[in-house]
């Protein structure tokens, strides 16, 4: 997997005067991408400049960016430190696909993007600040827009927002001569519903030659630079364009009492709701919900969330492909090697050789891929409560006290103290912790600390009875309860998957047997017949009834009753 970062500035929701800093020509943006992959020592440099935000991604970079990232787009550190973002991983990756598919957009769903996203990777390649894995992520991001918007409408518009807009204007009692800013989906809709209820709207155009295709039933239509010609004619002002600059600023002549604001950007300018009598709504006032925006998103991310695994398995075997080249190689010349004797009884010409060379080769490098694959598809959990000061446990046991004894800025390095019971956090119980004779930790072999495992869903079961479990694929020889707390075991359950092999036993509880209850009729069940007992499971629900590989290693120790324990599940 590619060590790949993200830092950025999204400048939309400042004032227009603030948008001509980050108006870069592409000269600009050449020799700041340059400029960057030096200072920063990265693998890969790539500078996304948008309608909304400018982004510095970074493959493997060698020293922190944040400063550099600044001062070559020659704004003052101090000043706009606090206004960057910062995504590392596979999150950048997941941000990198939303992105390019509009749905980080201020203008939701706006394709545009798509070619600024290319844009920036093709100026990367040509000055030689690019890398084969940022060109393989950039491309799969661009496919998966180019699918979504061939595919999906994510800028239709929803009639709720509009009937909002309608109610607001007749709670208001407002005058019916209303100017609409824009033509947008949004736009035509809100005119369309305001003119059926018999509003008289006025819709701009930039383009008047567009009006007779776009322009509602019963709205007029009126050049965008005319709108403040005829503004004292309109008490009411909608705004719903997707530009980036003001249609109403301060300097606009003065006249309506009511502007509502319908563009992901700013159209109107908000200190207009410091004037004496004038109101200002935006979108953000109006919460609505908006289904059809909803499901378009839904299907849409469904879309890229398979692109965006596609690309994260490839990058996560693709550093793999010489030496799974080299394993095929050498599979191939050993099978030459093995067959030299019967191929040269055979008299096959040289080229059959080569063919057998190459065909053997090839099969073995689809196997070794395919395997690499599976391997890629490996999803890890952490299934471990994290250790912390004064956190809560059971009654009786020691405090946990983590206590830094050394400092870089007193010793030089850091150390802490832990003082905690054996028993503290997720945790493994020996049979030793209530049976005179049991075993500790510290005598199993630590092959008994790694298992597969059935995730059971046990949270509306109450007391769990053998007829509750389900059919166990025979391998597994663990078994973890996600009961979320109203769940119990019974000594029949128990004994139940016991004389099926399983010999250890998760629980997302501090006791597998019931509060209170002091005779362990469940630990001692479970100890007599030698099983190992986790406690204090987290994030279960994350891979209920799956089967997961499991390897739970308890703190080694001489005489270990009981033990912290990192518990993590893997599947596939």
């Amino acid at each position: 997997m590619i060590s790949v970062s993200v830092l950025g500035i999204r400048f939309d929701q400042f004032p227009p005067s603030i948008h001509t800093k980050f108006s870069f020509t592409e000269e600009q943006l050449a020799s700041i991408t340059i400029k960057l992959r030096k200072q920063t020592r990265s693998d890969a440099v790539i500078v996304l400049s948008t309608c909304d935000r400018v982004e510095l991604w970074c493959e493997n970079p060698k020293i922190a960016v944040k400063e550099p990232f600044l001062r070559a787009l020659s704004l003052p550190v101090l000043t706009w430190s606090e206004h960057t973002y910062s995504i590392i991983g596979e999150d950048a990756i997941d941000h990198l696909f939303s992105l390019t598919c509009g749905l980080l957009s201020p203008l939701y769903g706006e394709d545009q993007i798509i070619s600024q996203v290319h844009t920036s990777l093709l100026r990367s390649r040509i000055h030689g600040c690019a890398s084969p894995s940022m060109e393989y992520l950039f491309r799969e991001a661009i496919t998966s827009a180019k699918a979504v918007h061939s595919t999906v409408d994510l800028q239709i518009p929803d009639e709720t927002l509009a009937m909002a807009v309608l109610t607001l204007l007749e709670e208001r009692k407002v005058d019916k001569q209303v100017l609409l800013i824009g033509s947008s989906a949004l736009a035509r809709l809100v005119a369309k519903i305001l003119a059926e209820k018999g509003y008289q709207v006025t819709m701009t155009f930039r383009d008047l030659e567009k009006a007779d295709l776009l322009l509602p039933k019963g709205v007029q239509a009126l050049a965008y630079e005319e709108r403040f010609d005829h503004f004292a004619s309109f008490s009411v002002v909608l705004s719903a364009t997707k530009g980036m600059e003001y249609t109403v600023d301060l300097d606009s002549p003065r006249g309506p009492q009511l502007f509502i604001d319908l563009a992901p950007v700013r159209d109107v300018n908000p200190l207009l709701a410091e004037r004496n009598g004038v109101e200002v709504f935006t979108l953000e006032d109006f919460s609505v919900p908006l289904p059809r925006r909803e499901a378009a998103t839904a299907q849409a991310k469904s879309m890229v969330m398979e692109y965006r695994n596609r690309a994260v398995h490839y990058l996560t075997y693709r550093h793999q492909v010489k030496a799974v080249q080299r394993m095929a190689d050498q599979a191939a010349n050993d099978l030459i090697f093995r067959l030299n004797d019967l191929l040269a009884s055979q008299d096959l010409h040289l080229d059959f050789r080569r063919t057998l060379f190459e065909t053997a080769r090839k099969a073995f490098s689809h196997q070794l891929y395919q395997e690499r694959k599976r391997e890629a598809t490996m999803h890890h959990y952490d299934l471990s409560k994290r250790l912390e000061s004064g956190q809560a446990s059971y009654a009786g046991d020691p405090d946990t006290i983590l206590e830094q004894v050394h400092t870089i800025e007193r010793e030089g390095w850091n150390l802490t103290r832990l003082s905690l019971g054996s028993h503290t956090g997720t945790h493994m119980d020996s049979p030793a912790h209530l049976l005179k004779t049991g075993k500790t930790l510290d005598q199993y072999p630590v092959s008994r600390f790694i298992a597969l495992a059935f995730v059971m869903d046990c949270r509306n079961l109450g007391t769990m009875q053998p007829e509750d479990l389900p059919d166990l694929d025979p391998s597994c020889d663990a078994v973890l309860f996600y009961t979320a707390g109203s769940a119990q075991l019974s000594v029949a359950c128990a004994n139940s998957l016991l004389s099926r092999g399983v010999r250890l036993f998760g629980f997302d509880t501090p006791n597998c047997d019931r509060s209170g209850d002091l005779s362990f009729p469940i630990h001692h069940a479970l100890f007599a017949k030698d099983a190992l007992i986790i406690e204090n499971l987290v994030n279960l629900e994350a891979i209920v009834s799956t089967k997961v590989q499991l390897t739970c290693l308890p703190l080694f120790f001489k005489d270990a009753d009981g033990a912290p324990t990192r518990v993590i599940a893997t599947t596939r």
